[in-house]
């Protein structure tokens, strides 16, 4: 009786655990059965050897902990190469979370996240999220060690997922697209997807339009004997998304295999964006044999990160997710500089899609928008025409 208590009793913990709120906004995804050359364009840019030098450069710090001094340098660092891009902004996400990773609750200040946002053309209050962790983890079973002397290089773990998240701005951010993309690092995924956690009960609250979120977290490890392959973590509440993913995987990389998957044990920030209501997805290396060398002083180079040939694959896979899901714009897109039509109302919204404003009574050819109780930074007016047209521009408040 009390193994069949146990057995009932696990059943239903795991459909708990597998629960998901229900979406915010119900968002489907473009059939993909053909190339787009576009797309095609931006694949032949990914450089393996721009994935190996960011790789090498993020596991040369002593570690990447959260805990610890090197995460501040670490996130300067990241924040420089996105300044360097196309981008609109690059923002640093400040939060404070609590972690249950150790013996004891215990309350997390380090580093932001690093976001850098892309401002979609015509429909920029809609969100596609690309994201990975930036920190690391080496095990301390007793806590008995200073963190800041603790070597964790983690290079698989998770230096290639965000070396693949950098490759994917590096080419975007050169084109145009109709949703706003959001690039982004989270800081202490590894005491318990704090970052990633804390932004996203964010964007529930202010009820923010993600239209899909798409995780990379290790990438760079195939078990000797086995083939390049994509394992997708995603929830049957998400299955459009990952059926949209699969559609763009066979499309763009057909001699790659690709599964539904579930991870033995742990778990990675797609589920942080899953939990708050919001599409998911994180492509993995083989869930069953994951590189045995994370959380260890061996994630390096050679040993955990052994073939950056499947890194380039997932940075593939990523970069032609997000480049369909956010609409891209085959022509360019000028913003509107006179508005020759009546107008029926605006909105106005921040960097991170959030409605600031909405004004019902406006009058034709509006010469003015008074902005000034909103604080600097980068705006998306839309304007509602009565003909049922909408445009969008594009202001930057500095004061």
């Amino acid at each position: 009786m009390k193994k069949i208590f146990f057995t009932f009793f696990t059943i239903i913990a795991c459909n708990l655990c597998l629960a998901q709120i229900p979406h915010l906004y119900q968002h489907t995804f473009p059939q993909i059965n053909s190339q787009n050359p576009k797309v095609l364009e931006m694949l032949q840019q990914v450089d393996e050897n721009q994935i190996i030098s960011d790789v090498e450069h993020l596991s040369s710090y002593i570690n990447r902990r959260a805990d610890a001094i090197h995460i501040y340098a670490v996130k300067d660092w990241l924040v420089s190469q996105y300044e360097n891009m196309n981008v609109d902004s690059v923002q640093q996400h400040e939060f404070e979370s609590i972690s249950y990773h150790g013996a004891a609750p215990a309350l997390i200040v380090s580093a932001p996240n690093v976001l850098a946002i892309q401002v979609g053309k015509t429909r920029p209050e809609e969100i596609v999220i690309c994201g990975a962790h930036y920190d690391s983890y080496v095990h301390d079973p007793i806590g008995m060690f200073d963190p800041d002397t603790l070597v964790s290089p983690g290079a698989d773990d998770n230096a290639t997922g965000v070396a693949g998240i950098l490759t994917t701005a590096r080419i975007l951010s050169n084109y145009e697209f109709e949703r706003t993309i959001i690039y982004a690092n989270w800081n202490a995924e590894e005491l318990g997807l704090c970052g990633s956690k804390e932004y996203a009960k964010e964007c529930h609250a202010d009820s923010v339009d993600i239209v899909a979120y798409f995780n990379l977290d290790m990438t760079g490890y195939v078990h000797p004997g086995f083939d390049i392959q994509i394992d997708l973590l995603y929830t049957a509440c998400d299955s459009l998304l990952g059926t949209f993913v699969q559609q763009v995987s066979h499309t763009y990389l057909p001699d790659v295999y690709i599964r539904h998957a579930w991870l033995p044990h742990g778990d990675t920030d797609y589920s942080s964006f899953n939990r708050n209501g919001y599409q998911a997805i994180s492509p993995s290396e083989e869930v069953y044999h994951l590189s045995p060398y994370i959380h260890t002083v061996n994630d390096i180079i050679g040993l955990s990160v052994n073939n950056f040939e499947q890194c380039v694959v997932f940075t593939k896979l990523n970069l032609a997710c997000v480049a369909h899901a956010a609409g891209l714009i085959s022509e360019s897109v000028d913003e509107i500089d006179d508005l020759d039509e009546e107008i029926e109302y605006f909105e106005v919204f921040d960097i991170f899609g959030r409605l600031v404003r909405s004004e019902k009574s406006v009058w034709k050819n509006m010469e003015e928008i008074r902005v000034n109780d909103l604080q600097s930074g980068f705006y998306i007016i839309r304007f509602f025409m009565k003909s049922g047209k909408s445009s969008s521009k594009k202001i930057f408040l500095k004061y």
